[in-house]
């Protein structure tokens, strides 16, 4: 058998780990937004759920429009309340958030190029009957970090109680990291570090493994650690091209457990949803969501949600949100809203659904398509979810191949040379 010359051997190797993917899978949606007068259409950028503890029935959807600010959204699509006080690129809700006198509230954060900087809200659970209104931390005071531009913002309670928020800067890119300690009557934002992540244009944090996702332009999906003192130094996960991305915008974690589920990122030029595993980061697969018999598909997403609890009767497998930049429905954008549940049945095997109906449902299973089950090593301050990780004094793991490419690669390499050896 004639042996294979490194270039032919790359060939073969790159041909058939891009053949590992599969097509996406076609999810329903069951509910879609109707946006109203105030909220206009065309441009939300951005979208968040808050859960309201007393009757997750009635939590709401928050989108973030880069035109007339902030408006809210019932479950069954229903526009309930509009903020229009500045613009905002994106937003983001954490709950539980400490105030004065004892209390706590969920704390909104709104990028918003209006008032130069991230303004922060809390919500009155009981103002419109069970829904919420957006009032204003400190009124009087300036929004933080006062005279920047983010057009990505998310915020976590991280696992020592601190509660941080990341934002990704507008103007030169870049990703800035805050700890948000409450004063009196409002939020003080404390710089921790920046970090030299390119144009953000997703982000989410997973506090169990203390990692920050970040969806950098024209680059792919990398890994940071979460914690301020991690370092500076991202690696590459999937870069576009690999692991089935063509492009990559807003990204979603799905927390089925403390430490299953999946990491969701939105490939808006092929109008897909690319699914990792969470332990792994290994390629899951693909889905479009749309009507039955793909009529008004989802196209050029700029915000997701994908969320383990159970909302009520209408959602109680969890919910999977995405914003329609093409919605033929509404002649404008919106949202589009499906049960988890429907999301993880497309799959074979289907996904972990972290809420099973009263009659038993499905029973997990992690599903993988090219790259499943390898570990990704943490590298130096990116502990995994177990406390463990290898130090790696190497420094940026950033590869033009993503580590569950690798090691298909790795495999498919080790049988063609066993294949000479043989001949």
């Amino acid at each position: 058998m004639r042996n294979l010359s490194l270039p032919a051997l790359t060939a073969v190797l790159v041909s058939a780990a891009a053949g590992a993917q599969t097509a996406p899978v076609a999810v329903p949606y069951t509910v879609q937004t109707q946006p109203g007068a105030r909220s206009g259409g065309g441009t939300v950028n951005d979208v968040a759920l808050w859960v309201n503890p007393a009757d997750p029935a009635a939590s709401r959807l928050i989108t973030a429009d880069q035109n007339n600010g902030l408006f809210t959204y019932a479950l069954d699509g229903g526009e309930v309340l509009g903020n229009t006080e500045g613009t905002s690129l994106s937003v983001d809700v954490l709950g539980g958030f400490p105030l004065a006198g004892g209390t706590s509230a969920a704390l909104v954060l709104s990028a918003s190029p209006t008032l130069q900087g991230l303004v922060p809200y809390v919500m009155d659970a009981t103002a419109d009957g069970g829904g919420l209104t957006l009032t204003r931390l400190s009124p009087t005071s300036a929004p933080l970090d006062q005279g920047v531009s983010y057009g990505t913002v998310r915020m976590a309670r991280l696992t020592d109680g601190t509660i941080q928020a990341f934002g990704g800067l507008v103007s030169g890119g870049g990703l800035r990291q805050f700890l948000l300690t409450p004063t009196d009557g409002g939020v003080t934002a404390t710089r921790l570090r920046d970090l030299p992540a390119g144009e953000v244009l997703g982000l989410v944090v997973d506090p169990a493994y203390r990692a920050l996702y970040v969806a950098q332009q024209g680059q792919g999906l990398y890994r940071y650690g979460a914690d301020a003192d991690a370092g500076t130094q991202g690696a590459l996960v999937v870069g576009l091209g690999d692991g089935g991305l063509t492009s990559v915008g807003r990204l979603a974690l799905y927390e089925a457990s403390g430490v299953d589920g999946y990491l969701v990122a939105s490939d808006p030029s092929a109008n897909t949803f690319v699914v990792f595993d969470r332990r792994t980061l290994g390629r899951v697969g693909a889905f479009q969501l749309g009507q039955d018999g793909g009529t008004d598909p989802v196209e050029q997403s700029r915000g997701l949600v994908a969320y383990s609890g159970a909302l009520g009767t209408a959602f109680p497998e969890g919910l999977f949100v995405a914003h329609d930049g093409v919605s033929s429905s509404t002649l404008s954008d919106n949202l589009k809203l499906t049960s988890w549940g429907n999301v993880a049945r497309a799959f074979s095997p289907p996904l972990i659904i972290a809420q099973q109906p009263a009659d038993g449902g499905v029973d997990g299973g992690t599903g993988k398509d090219g790259g499943g089950g390898v570990v990704v090593n943490p590298g130096n301050g990116n502990p995994s979810g177990e406390g463990g990780g290898t130090d790696d004094d190497s420094g940026c793991g950033c590869t033009s191949t993503s580590v569950p490419a690798i090691a298909t690669l790795g495999l498919l390499a080790l049988s063609l040379l066993g294949r000479r050896r043989r001949s």
